[in-house]
């Protein structure tokens, strides 16, 4: 599972320069005048600007307890307050923690996160999930779009658990839409691929999973003949058209780490999902395999095709000077001739 650090949640640094703090953490003369008016001792004075500055540059509030000293000290020398770090947990336990932030959310014009919120974070992740799968690009579409709707963030946690929740309905819909693509017989022939043969004791599964080679002349027969193997059992192509690329590679990926006996304990709908999934990637990597080679051939005559040209050039030089010079000499003697008579 992703972390915050991954994503675009943001988070307070411990680390600042002297220039970051002035111009994040001070407060405007309007902050200072707002603290003076809702706040009536100088502990709840710090705590209210901290929590605001805080507030305003993370999108969310955090504990007074949890701020870096060194944003603390900065925020209470420029409010001309001291510093009380021993105050903060019961700061952070008080009702006056809850009116300020109240008061700091109708200041920065946010809305919390609440039912509305809730809601926009789920339909945007769910539209998202369609054609992405990272967990990380999921939670950043969704704290973009309350970002820019003026909703206050809610924990990251509350993020992770609705990105997972949006991938896995979007991942569930695609299972079903490919099983329900295919016929009794393709079923048979996916289901197959897990079974052992009793000649060899392996699974075309194994075989399936296996790297086809380096795309040389000397494997050309071998990829030849696995297009040929795959291209009978290439099942469900139309039922992927759909698939966004992102959700086709990783279906892939993940197929590509199952044996036989892991595919088979999977639930129905994703079994048949991934393995039609990795049948038409292997497929399609095959073909690019000899498409390669075949390019690589051409290279090849063609640059040996002009070696030999060039080659041709120089062994016929000493022809084609001897025939110059007899046309000359034939030339020279007709104008003699003609200037005798």
């Amino acid at each position: 599972m992703p972390s915050s650090q991954e994503t675009a949640y943001p988070r307070l640094k411990s680390s600042l320069s002297a220039k970051e703090l002035a111009a994040i953490y001070t407060p405007s003369p309007d902050e200072l005048m707002l603290s003076g008016r809702v706040t009536k001792s100088p502990v709840s004075r710090l705590g209210f600007l901290v929590l605001l500055k805080t507030f305003q540059r993370l999108g969310y509030a955090v504990p007074v307890a949890d701020v870096p000293v060194t944003i603390t000290r900065h925020i209470a020398m420029a409010a001309g307050l001291k510093s009380r770090p021993d105050a903060w947990s019961a700061y952070d336990a008080s009702t006056s923690r809850k009116r300020h932030l109240t008061i700091i959310r109708q200041y920065l014009n946010l809305q919390g996160f609440g039912q509305t919120a809730r809601q926009l974070m789920n339909e945007v992740m769910a539209d998202a999930a369609r054609t992405k799968h990272d967990l990380v690009d999921l939670i950043n579409v969704a704290i973009e779009e309350l970002v820019r709707q003026r909703f206050e963030l809610p924990a990251f946690s509350t993020l992770l658990k609705a990105s997972r929740q949006a991938r896995n309905e979007v991942t569930q819909a695609l299972y079903q839409q490919v099983v329900g693509s295919l016929t009794q017989e393709e079923s048979r022939q996916v289901n197959q691929l897990f079974e052992a043969e009793a000649a060899t004791h392996t699974t075309p599964w194994q075989q399936l999973k296996q790297d086809s080679g380096r795309p040389t002349l000397t494997h050309l027969q071998v990829l030849i003949d696995r297009l040929k193997w795959l291209a009978s059992l290439r099942l469900g192509k139309a039922a992927l058209q759909p698939i966004p690329d992102s959700k086709l590679r990783h279906f892939a990926a993940e197929a590509q780490t199952l044996d036989a006996s892991e595919m088979k304990a999977l639930p129905m709908a994703k079994r048949y999902t991934l393995a039609i999934t990795l049948l038409n990637q292997q497929y399609a990597r095959v073909l690019d395999d000899l498409a390669e080679m075949f390019i690589k051939q051409l290279q090849q005559l063609h640059h040996r095709s002009k070696a030999a040209l060039a080659q041709y050039r120089v062994e016929q030089q000493s022809n084609t000077d001897g025939l110059i010079a007899t046309l000359r000499d034939l030339v020279v003697r007709q104008r003699m001739v003609g200037r005798v008579k």
